[in-house]
């Protein structure tokens, strides 16, 4: 993610000092029983039973008001999902977004892959998102919580696809222990076509892909905060604007779609 208050820096700080982040390269290994999915076969707004809201203003000081079950910004039209990004006064923003999220609804637990069919927005400023976070975040914090980033961009960075895991670490000082670990993909054409995403998870092992090529993988340090990585996870789709990442806006870019085609989640054999 969008951490709630991540910064590239950090991530790649922590990336070249930990010694515990792996790259992986080649075909992603297919298998699984689907056990939760939403192809948007539908029209008008995501369907309540599997999808609940971010509203307002949520996190690293980002410009756009988050609404609620506001076809404007967030509809189900032709097979797709679509969170639209707009310029304009709403509220006390002048931008409006829209963030999805399952938690309350459905979390996965266990041994999974999930696989998200999107194409996303782009120009600076925009900084759409696809994640989890255990499903107790309300009972324990984050990053206690965990947080797996399947996929981030930022529109000053072109053609590059972040994957990040955020986590609590008991090595550290700080109460919250945040650390964090990640790598990226270079690809010309995400904004023009749609790509899959995707993250899975066994034990407490986690990697991360795009299309059929791992690019991150990590496991569980020792030192992290108990069972995190292996916690139930609820799922996140979200586009912010500005903010600690998102950084200086382009209001000629709006309005900004992003299309999801589907979500699926495996359970592995």
């Amino acid at each position: 993610m969008k951490a709630f208050n991540c910064f590239i820096g950090t991530v790649l700080l922590m990336s070249a000092l930990s010694g515990i982040a792996q790259t992986k390269s080649g075909a992603i290994e297919k298998g699984g029983t689907l056990i939760w999915s939403d192809e948007f076969n539908y029209k008008g707004l995501p369907d309540s039973t599997k999808w609940d809201y971010e509203e307002g203003f949520v996190r690293n000081n980002e410009k756009q008001f988050y609404t609620r079950a506001r076809l404007k910004n967030c509809y189900v039209k032709r097979g797709k999902l679509v969170i639209k990004s707009l310029k304009e006064k709403y509220k006390d923003a002048d931008y409006t977004s829209a963030s999805i999220n399952t938690l309350g609804k459905q979390h996965f637990a266990g041994d999974i892959r999930v696989e998200i069919r999107a194409k996303i927005p782009s120009g600076k400023g925009i900084w759409p998102a696809l994640w989890m976070m255990g499903s107790n975040i309300k009972q324990i914090g984050w990053p206690k919580c965990v947080e797996f980033d399947i996929m981030e961009f930022v529109g000053h960075t072109p053609s590059t696809i972040y994957g990040t895991l955020h986590w609590s670490d008991t090595s550290l000082k700080d109460p919250n222990g945040h650390k964090s670990n990640g790598s990226n993909i270079k690809v010309d054409d995400i904004n023009k076509k749609y790509h899959v995403y995707g993250l899975e998870r066994r034990g407490d092992s986690v990697k991360v892909f795009m299309d059929n090529q791992y690019y991150f993988s990590m496991a569980a340090p020792a030192t992290a905060y108990k069972d995190s990585f292996t916690s139930p996870l609820y799922l996140l789709m979200n586009t912010a604007i500005g903010g600690s990442w998102g950084g200086d806006i382009d209001d000629s870019i709006f309005a900004q779609k992003f299309s999801i085609d589907y979500v699926r989640v495996y359970k592995l054999d």
